[in-house]
């Protein structure tokens, strides 16, 4: 009841800061009061009171549904409170495992199951794993991340020994190292923390309540679990979505009321567009919209403050105007390099233009927050709850 009853001072505090003054005469307000909306009212919550793990789905929503405008504007003035605005991390995604996989992931090229044209290919070798390590570096990446299209590590010993002397090699580097391999067993997530990984991507994709319409092999549990696994090793959680799966907009606030509410936010939330690829049962999805990318970054901005928000795959498709409107809703973290794992991606040689005319500057590597040990949290409510 304090709760409700604090909010409610706050919107009616900000919303008397907002009301046009009697001084001013009406020759240029009208007589009704402006309202404050929940972009605004939120974001000055999270100036003020920092990250929080108790948001409601009505109040997720009802940010995502605020005026564009005002999205934009709120999650422009979280960023700049939390982080230093002009940094962008850039990352490098090399797929070290391509095809075959058993998984029926609707969006995926990667799918045994669809013909799609591509190969199934084995595990890279190490010294061509390291010599793309050594480029992205050279280009200007800071994070290093592998892909490997496989349903969970499990019966693959020798596969899962090589990537743990990948990692090892790369953080010597002086690189931040990521992994997403799929799902992930306690004792395997501890041996890629012995290894010095960085951060493991697993992303929840859509909400709950849509997730069974684009996979069926793995469960949304089994993801949260994955997640678990990552968290209790001390690795910090990649962890986003997809947009322009076919879902409404209701999934995509459940998507970012799921992550918002996890014991601890995810360092890194990727958020990502559908690159529709032919031969998959998506290849006929219409393009996400830049205003579709902006509520999605400006939300997740408001509602997990102090995480890495990541303009992913489909970024190929946006001009730099409309990057730029990303970065200044709360993006701060990219992919570079002609491919994400198979799907087109904007090369070097574009991305450091983007960064000169637009002002970016790169973030340095950052190991202090991968390395910190968090209390044991168990996500007991998220692999229950719905949404």
């Amino acid at each position: 009841m304090a709760t409700a009853t604090a909010r409610m001072l706050t919107i009616q505090s900000l919303r008397s800061r907002l009301r046009p003054s009697a001084a001013l005469g009406h020759s240029f307000f009208s007589t009704s009061t402006v309202s404050a909306s929940a972009a605004a009212v939120e974001a000055e919550r999270s100036r003020r009171d920092g990250p929080r793990n108790d948001w409601s789905r009505d109040e997720i929503k009802s940010v995502y549904d605020s005026p564009v405008l005002d999205l934009l504007f709120h999650g422009a003035q979280v960023h700049r409170h939390f982080h230093k605005f002009r940094e962008v991390q850039q990352c490098t995604l090399l797929s070290i495992k391509t095809g075959g996989c058993t998984e029926d992931c609707s969006y995926c090229p990667q799918s045994s199951r669809y013909e799609t044209g591509l190969k199934a290919q084995k595990l890279m070798n190490k010294e061509a794993v390291m010599q793309a390590a050594k480029q992205a570096k050279e280009a200007g990446s800071t994070r290093f991340c592998m892909g490997a299209a496989w349903r969970d590590t499990v019966g693959r010993k020798t596969n899962f020994n090589q990537i743990l002397e990948y990692v090892k090699e790369i953080r010597a580097m002086g690189m931040e190292v990521c992994c997403t391999l799929g799902m992930l067993e306690k004792q395997q997530a501890e041996e890629l923390k012995k290894a010095g990984l960085t951060a493991y991507n697993h992303n929840l994709d859509t909400s709950r309540e849509y997730y069974p319409n684009i996979i069926t092999t793995r469960s949304y549990d089994e993801r949260l679990e994955t997640l678990h696994h990552v968290r209790e090793a001390g690795i910090s959680v990649c962890s986003g979505g997809i947009i322009g799966l076919g879902e409404a907009e209701e999934d995509r606030v459940g998507l970012l009321h799921t992550l918002a509410t996890l014991p601890i936010h995810p360092e890194s939330v990727p958020i990502n567009a559908l690159v529709a690829v032919k031969g998959t049962p998506l290849q006929d999805q219409k393009p996400v919209e830049i205003w579709e990318m902006i509520r999605m970054i400006a939300t997740a901005r408001i509602a997990m403050p102090k995480a890495m928000v990541r303009l992913s795959a489909g970024r190929v498709r946006f001009s730099m105007p409309e990057q730029a409107l990303c970065f200044l809703a709360g993006a701060n973290s990219i992919f570079t390099g002609e491919k994400l794992l198979t799907t087109p991606n904007n090369d070097f040689d574009a991305d450091q233009m983007m960064f000169k005319i637009l002002g970016l500057t790169p973030k340095a590597p950052s190991f202090a927050k991968a390395e910190e040990e968090h209390e044991p949290e168990i996500c007991k409510e998220a692999l229950s709850s719905v949404g």
